[in-house]
């Protein structure tokens, strides 16, 4: 898809959710022209409720437990229940990948889940049969959510033709960088801006150990494609990459190419002195405790956006402050699905979800209520669309790209007003990548990839930087290859060739 047709797709996008978008009312609770319980009289509430027959579905998502959760939750019901019909058992997890995968494993009837190219990776379970196909049942069922999302998302969540997750709208434009406590940056006197690499943390890493005894936290491997300047067809389970910028569309080898040994060798080199903890880097729920913790001076991972020194603030729980890596930001198919939700094959509600799932995405007052909590209880309003979070107050997690859609939601205290149309702007402006638009359909190489995923999981600690990188990547590729790789990278040349056929 050539650059300039991106650009208008996002730009109609924005027009479209510019529409949507509302302000709340004058005490914060709905926004414009909704329906909310409180505006109607009790009775006939009561009578709506009485009559209808509601319906309860399971979502679960990576955002972690919050203790007064049940309250929030409580008021999402009131609201869900008039609105659609629907009351949801939202189920956060910290330890929400091992967890998931549990679930699906185990046939468990739930109903939507949170499924990316990094965590709980969309083809691998489109390939498992885990999610049911929504494509047909997009535009009767959820006809707004459907003409909300631009084309070029919808293309890029497709697998062979179809759609199986419903994307939200937020950054896409990508560019990893390094989240680092900005009170550890300070007092070493260094600055953000320089730190691109993981070698340009060395200083500045062993002031911060030396003062603080915080260690980097390393690259999380799910995401070492992106810090090497790669595109990943699938996710790094499936290995198969593009480097940015390859119009000619090679199919190559993540774990072979001499960005990623380059990568593995910069790990060592701090780990050598001691500055390294890179358990961060392939327990992710580690990674994050210790990160809360403020016990990592630095760790690459995420993605650099007009206001995310506040948003990371506020789920970290102290001021934190982000590089910029390398690469310049790109659009990419990956950078569309880092964010989805997935329909359970198992769900016997698919209607009912999709119909929740679309007023996440176009109804602020839920998108809020879910993302900030209970007006008064955890978060006051500094203005009418930019609140501050109540401190300890039980509800504050600070990941609303974990919600739905991100431009329907207020502003956090700290970030620029004008937060959304900044992020707008940086996806008109980012280059779109050659291969946007396409899906990897893993079907006529499932077993392979399911043999070459767990040889993956089995050295994903190379990262952790006390590996010999040599000998220990050289075995690593030589059981890919036993596992059937070859076969695995062929057919995504043979996929990659026929999408580049169309352009």
């Amino acid at each position: 898809m050539k650059k300039q047709r991106v650009l208008a797709l996002l730009l109609s996008a924005a027009m479209v959710m510019g529409a949507l978008t509302g302000c709340g009312n004058s005490n914060g609770n709905a926004p414009a022209g909704s329906e909310t319980p409180a505006q109607d009289s009790g009775e006939e509430t009561a009578d709506a409720a009485e009559n209808k027959d509601v319906v309860t579905i399971k979502i679960y998502n990576l955002i972690p437990e919050q203790a007064d959760q049940q309250a929030v939750m409580d008021e999402v019901n009131k609201y869900t229940r008039e609105k659609i019909g629907v009351e949801v058992d939202y189920v956060m997890s910290s330890s929400f990948g091992d967890k998931i995968q549990t679930v699906i494993a185990s046939g468990e009837e739930y109903d939507a889940c949170f499924t990316s190219n990094w965590i709980n990776a969309y083809n691998t379970n489109v390939a498992k049969g885990a999610f049911l196909d929504i494509t047909d049942m997009l535009p009767e069922v959820a006809p707004t959510l459907y003409a909300t999302l631009p084309e070029y998302m919808w293309n890029a969540a497709k697998v062979n033709g179809r759609i199986y997750a419903v994307p939200n709208q937020q950054i896409v434009a990508r560019q990893i960088g390094a989240l680092m406590p900005k009170e550890y940056l300070d007092a070493a006197g260094a600055k953000a801006e320089d730190m691109k690499t993981l070698t340009d943390l060395t200083d500045y890493a062993q002031y911060a150990f030396d003062n603080y005894g915080a260690k980097v936290g390393g690259i999380t491997v799910s995401q070492a494609a992106d810090y090497c300047g790669y595109e990943l067809i699938s996710d790094n389970l499936s290995c198969g990459a593009v480097k940015y910028g390859d119009e000619s569309a090679t199919v190559v080898n993540l774990y072979e190419t001499d960005e990623w040994i380059s990568m593995l060798n910069e790990l060592v080199a701090l780990s050598e002195k001691g500055l390294l903890d890179g358990q961060c880097g392939y327990d992710p729920e580690y990674g994050e405790s210790q990160r809360k913790g403020k016990k990592t001076s630095a760790l690459f991972s995420g993605t650099y956006k007009p206001g995310v020194e506040a948003e990371e603030s506020l789920r970290a729980g102290y001021e934190c402050a982000m590089s910029k890596g390398q690469s310049e930001p790109i659009i990419t198919t990956s950078s569309v699905i880092a964010t989805m939700f997935g329909i359970s094959s198992t769900s016997k509600h698919p209607e009912e979800t999709l119909k929740f799932l679309e007023l996440v995405s176009t109804d602020p007052y839920l998108m809020n209520l879910l993302t900030y909590g209970i007006e008064g209880k955890h978060y006051t309003k500094v203005s009418d669309n930019v609140v501050a979070p109540i401190e300890n107050s039980g509800y504050s997690h600070g990941q609303s790209w974990a919600i739905g859609n991100v431009f329907n939601s207020y502003v956090t205290e700290g970030q620029p007003e004008d937060v959304w149309e900044q992020t707008k702007a940086l996806n008109d402006s980012a280059q779109a990548s050659t291969l946007l638009g396409f899906s990897f359909d893993p079907e006529p190489v499932k077993m392979e990839i399911t043999n070459i995923s767990k040889v993956v999981k089995e050295y994903e600690n190379l990262v952790g930087g006390e590996r010999d990188v040599e000998s220990t990547n050289a075995e690593f590729v030589e059981k890919l290859k036993a596992a059937g790789l070859d076969a695995v990278l062929a057919e995504m040349q043979k996929q990659v060739d026929a999408f580049m056929e169309t352009k």
